[in-house]
Parts: structure tokens; C-alpha cells; sequence
């Protein structure tokens, strides 16, 4: 029997301490498929089990797996080369496997970071990886690279229904925070993969602009076994947009309220605020499933700016579905994104006062950040405004850009003053805010007023 080891790397910005709010849900899909095919899996999440590249060297020898599967983002490059590196000191006959948004992005190029890899899985992965532990010839599995070569890739999923329910035992769930908005037993699903639309910052070399579904029936059955066997009370749907198919979610949604799962469940979904895609109907529908929050990506309060970045997607249309989902009293997460192209200190004030208009329940405000391969990326090359090109140094919020007008200093700073006056509620608007917080708040102005917002 093999023994196939799996890997969630130790983030760039790594601080002894540090949470997670889940675990890696291609890790357990992919261990938990190959435990059904007959291999020995053991999932090291390196950040929720405060794991050191000093002791991972201990955890690799103590289970001498024959396969080491490696998930990378674009914030974990550091540590995986690391880990390779160890690996590849520890044993030459250990197979090292890598896959995730990052190396598939990178494609052939990953091999001039990842020196000590065997093999890269490019797109989704289960099956790739499967035919991996397997022993299939290399030269004959779709959506790899190896040796410096680039097979077919494979095609996506046309459903999701072979996913198997997930063996969590795999993981340590009580080493997690979870997105607990409304109860402290916290778990995400994945209804279905890949978005339609085409954002020039959104890295999409994993699922790509195809859509695959999983039936309602495997939905609910999912559901219920989150709520039986692990005692999950609140569960995120992690897809990239919950309300694509209405024929789909209102099936769903109709099987949880029959079955009972809108009584102890509470829910939260990504949804998408096109006029043809959001309405009280549904909404009323959602309410009475339980869904307490719903997320919808704003990015920007000005129009040219959602042009420019591909969003498919008016202030209008904004303005309309979270109203109609506050009426409904649905809460509203909201994200926003400063320094795409053709940010000035205009369309920040047009961000600042939408966002005052809209006044959603939370907010989620950063700065974008050019992942490989995307047309963002490929924009601040050409016009000399990507101010970092190394991955190893790439944080969660982290400051790499600029634009024509705004120097990354300057953005960094409205990123601030924008998070900071939402989350104290804009200060003055509001009577319950203590008077300390209007002194912080001169004082963020004074600063302001100093900083010369536009010097590049």
C-alpha cells in the first residue's frame, strides 16, 4: 500500500500563532479519493497544526510516504520550495507532486521556481492525481507537466456528482476557526466550480470560465452529513457564484427547507448582483432556507472602473440587489478592490461614497493583487506599474502596484482610511461611535492632507 502524504504550506507571511478559517478542500477531495481507491493519506496543514519547516522534516521521515502532493497558492511560494527542498534531501525516490491556482497559472514556467518537483497538475486535479498514484505512464495523463514537457490538459468535470461525501477525520477541524458568522461549528461545501465571467484580476487556471454543477439531491446529501457526522451548524457555499442556474438553486433550496435542514443550519453564499440573476423571489427563498449572508463582489464605486475591469455588472445592479437583500433581512458581506486599472483619487471617492450608500453589514477592503497569468497582471507589465515581481514576498493585503496617478504609498493608505472609516462607520454618521474614534479619525485626516495623495 502506498503512503501518499498531502501538504498545505506554511504561508509567505507565516507568524507563529496564526489561524486558518478552514482546511484545504482539494487536499481532503483528493485524500479522501484516494483512501476509497486503497492508499494509506495523511493531511499536514502546516498553518492550523503550527507546523515548522523544521519539524516537517520529522513528519516526512515518521510516515515515508512514496507520494508527496503539494497545494500552492501565490501567498505559499515560499514555504513550498522549502518543503521540496527537504523532501528531495530527505529521499530522490520520493515523488513530488504540486498542483493549485499558482503552479497551474505558471504552467511549464513553475519549473523555474520549483527546481525540485517531479510533476505539476495543471487544472483540477482528483483524477490527475489519482492517475498519478496509480503509476500511469506520465506521457499518458492529461494535465500535467513534467521533465519540462506539457501533456494535454484535462478536460473539466461536465458534473460534479463523483465527488464523495468528505472524510473530515482527515483533518483536525477543532485546529480551525471557520468563517463563524453565526454559530461556532463552521464548514464550507462546494455546489459547483468555475464563473462565466472574465474580472482581469481573477485567477481562474484551475476551474476556467466552464461551469460544472452537482446535483441538488448530492448537495443535500452532503449537507446532512456536515450536520450529522461532524456537527456543522454553518455552512459557506465556497463557489465563485451561488445564484448562476435558477432552476438549480431554487431545487436546492426547495430540498433544504423540505428536509428540515433550514432548522439548526445556518448559510452563507458568494452571489452575483446582475438584475437577471438576483430578485425578491429568490431572495424570500433564501430567507426561509436560512441564509443568513449573502457576498457579493463590488469591487467599485465608479463605472469605468468596473468597465475596465471586465465586471459585466452596473452601480445600478449593485445598488439594487443589496437593497433588495437588506429588505429581505438577509446581511450583505461586500469587496472591494483599490488600484485596478485607471484608479485615481476620483474613482476612490466614488468607491468611498457607494460604499457609504450601500452601507452593507460588513466589508471587505484591500488593495488587488496581479496573480500569474492574469490580464491584470499582464496590464502592469506593459504600462511599468507592477512595483514587486516576486512571489516569495507576496502577503494576503500586500502592496505591489501602482497606477497613472495613485503611487503603491498612496494607495496603500486611502486602502486604509477607506477600511478604517467603514468598520468605525464613517464616525460622524453615526451617534454611538466614541468620541476617541472621531480623534482618530482627525487624525487620519490631518495625516491625509500631508500625505499628497497622487505623488507617484
Amino acid at each position: 500500500m502506498k503512503n501518499i502524504l498531502l501538504i498545505d504550506p506554511l504561508t509567505n507571511d507565516y507568524k507563529h500563532g496564526m489561524k486558518k478559517m478552514y482546511p484545504s478542500g482539494a487536499l481532503i477531495l483528493i485524500g479522501t479519493m484516494c483512501q476509497d481507491n486503497g492508499y494509506n493519506v495523511q493531511i499536514i496543514d502546516m498553518v492550523a497544526n503550527d507546523v515548522s519547516l523544521n519539524q516537517i522534516k520529522d513528519l516526512i521521515q515518521s510516515f515515508n510516504p512514496d507520494i508527496v502532493g503539494i497545494t500552492v497558492n501565490t501567498f505559499q511560494t515560499k514555504s513550498t520550495k522549502e518543503i521540496t527542498r527537504i523532501i528531495r534531501q530527505i529521499s530522490k525516490d520520493i515523488l513530488i507532486v504540486i498542483g493549485g491556482v499558482h503552479s497551474s497559472a505558471l504552467g511549464l514556467k513553475i519549473f523555474d521556481d520549483f527546481s525540485d518537483i517531479d510533476i505539476s497538475v495543471i487544472g483540477e486535479g482528483e483524477f490527475t492525481f489519482l492517475d498519478i498514484a496509480k503509476g500511469k505512464a506520465l506521457s499518458e495523463i492529461k494535465g500535467i507537466c513534467y521533465s519540462n514537457k506539457m501533456n494535454e490538459l484535462r478536460p473539466m468535470a461536465e458534473n460534479l456528482d463523483y465527488m464523495p461525501l468528505p472524510n473530515l477525520y482527515l483533518v483536525d477541524l477543532n485546529k480551525y476557526i471557520g468563517a463563524n458568522y453565526e454559530t461556532n461549528n463552521s464548514m464550507f461545501l462546494m455546489a459547483s466550480r468555475g464563473c462565466p465571467f472574465h474580472c482581469v484580476f481573477c485567477n481562474k487556471s484551475v476551474f476556467g470560465n466552464k461551469v460544472s454543477f452537482r446535483s441538488p439531491s448530492k448537495v443535500i446529501e452532503e449537507i446532512k452529513w456536515l450536520h450529522e457526522e461532524y456537527g456543522i451548524s454553518e455552512i459557506f457555499f465556497q463557489d465563485d457564484t451561488f445564484n448562476l442556474n435558477r432552476k438549480w438553486i431554487n431545487e436546492i433550496l426547495s430540498l433544504i427547507i423540505d428536509s428540515g435542514l433550514n432548522k439548526g443550519i445556518k448559510y452563507i453564499a458568494p452571489f452575483r448582483a446582475n438584475k437577471e440573476l438576483v430578485d425578491s423571489e429568490l431572495l424570500s427563498l433564501m430567507k426561509r432556507a436560512n441564509f443568513k449572508w449573502l457576498f457579493y463582489g463590488v469591487e467599485s464605486g465608479n463605472q469605468d472602473m468596473l468597465n475596465r475591469m471586465g465586471k459585466d455588472l452596473t452601480l445600478d445592479e449593485i445598488e439594487r440587489a443589496v437593497k433588495l437583500t437588506h429588505d429581505m433581512e438577509i446581511k450583505t458581506r461586500c469587496s472591494f478592490i483599490l488600484g485596478l486599472p485607471g484608479e485615481t483619487k476620483l474613482t476612490v471617492n466614488d468607491t468611498i461614497s457607494f460604499l457609504k450608500k450601500l452601507n452593507p453589514t460588513d466589508a471587505d477592503i484591500g488593495l488587488a493583487t496581479p496573480f500569474p497569468s492574469t490580464l491584470y497582471e499582464k496590464y502592469l507589465k506593459e504600462q511599468n506599474y507592477l512595483i514587486n515581481e516576486n512571489y516569495d514576498e507576496y502577503r494576503y493585503g500586500g502592496n505591489y502596484i501602482r497606477t497613472d496617478e495613485l503611487s503603491n504609498r498612496d494607495l496603500e493608505f486611502l486602502s486604509f482610511v477607506l477600511s478604517y472609516g467603514f468598520h468605525h462607520r464613517w464616525v460622524l454618521n453615526l451617534p454611538l461611535c466614541k468620541i476617541v474614534r472621531f480623534r482618530e479619525i482627525q487624525r487620519l485626516l490631518e495625516i491625509y492632507r500631508k500625505y499628497n495623495i497622487g505623488k507617484k
